[in-house]
């Protein structure tokens, strides 16, 4: 049998179903390991939030359903292979997994199992650091220390040696920020930057980035905001100081990193920078998938989730 999680309009449940006997010689079948949540996009997947002139462009390897639910979605795991090989694949949440040969990333033997479904994160931050003009004689802030943030603003200090400082509002994540040797961003520091990562799907946070930005300073937007308008004053600094929003995605490889990366590289490059101790510690919550129900249902009902910068479920 196959156990996944799917979204329906009114709650989230692990939903059994028989594994197909016989499978082609191109697929393998995974036992999953770990799964990474990918918390707000798969908030906005439950909640209805994706705008259906973006649905297709949206749709991950192996969803099941549609965007209007149910749905069967999720981002990426690990797992183990019959021959015992340890393997990355975008794979909704399930506990074992039928997939192409094509769609198995095998260069990652060298990561704990519990690393593996951050790569895909990774890879996000690699693309955000790559669409920005960062160096070191530039004052760089990382906004919002969650997920992507944490792994952003980490592998901007401890990859790239480039000094980061955090911007976060949550007391817990500020105080695990500084236990990791960040300089907090405060509201009131009148200094500016040069470089804002956003990542914190906030639009005020996002007209902060743009009142206090330096001259000519970039805004990467790595913050997905689905149906959710945003309204900013942009007749301010944003002219100004001739502020300069970019968008930064996943989905695609920058222009001008194109010949020296496609996506297997770059997935290559995302599990070797995660090798280094200190993503160890951006792993705060594991949670066993029978609970996952109640994680994802509690988010329904607005309840307050626990503390956590990456939650991983494990099978």
């Amino acid at each position: 049998m196959i156990q996944g999680l799917w979204h329906s309009v009114s709650k989230t449940e692990i939903i059994r179903s028989k594994l197909p006997k016989i499978w082609a010689s191109n697929e393998d079948i995974v036992h999953s390991k770990y799964s990474m949540i990918s918390l707000g996009t798969e908030t906005l997947v439950m909640n209805k939030k994706v705008p259906e002139s973006i649905q297709d462009y949206m749709k991950v390897p192996y969803m099941k359903g549609d965007f209007n639910l149910p749905i069967a979605y999720g981002y990426a795991l690990s797992g183990i292979l019959n021959n015992g090989d340890k393997v990355h694949v975008m794979h909704p949440h399930q506990d074992k997994c039928i997939v192409k040969s094509e769609a198995l990333f095998k260069d990652c033997i060298d990561l704990s199992l519990k690393k593996i479904p951050l790569i895909s994160s990774m890879e996000t931050v690699l693309n955000a650091i790559w669409d920005s003009d960062i160096d070191n004689k530039k004052k760089i802030v990382v906004f919002g220390f969650g997920n992507i943030g944490a792994l952003l603003a980490t592998t901007i200090k401890y990859y790239f040696n480039f000094e980061v400082m955090v911007f976060e509002h949550n007391t817990w994540k500020r105080e695990k920020a500084k236990q990791m040797g960040f300089s907090l961003f405060e509201e009131d520091n009148t200094k500016g930057f040069d470089i804002a990562f956003n990542t914190t799907t906030s639009e005020d946070i996002l007209q902060f980035c743009i009142n206090n930005a330096n001259e000519e300073g970039q805004i990467i937007e790595l913050s997905w905001y689905g149906k959710q308008n945003v309204r900013l004053n942009i007749g301010e600094n944003f002219h100004k100081n001739r502020i300069q929003i970019k968008s930064s995605q996943v989905s695609q490889i920058p222009k001008h990193k194109r010949t020296a990366f496609d996506f297997h590289k770059r997935k290559t490059l995302a599990a070797s920078i995660l090798k280094h101790n200190i993503y160890d510690d951006l792993i705060t919550n594991i949670i066993p998938f029978k609970e996952i129900p109640d994680f994802f249902n509690a988010i329904r009902r607005k309840d307050k989730l626990p503390d956590g910068l990456i939650y991983l479920i494990k099978y």
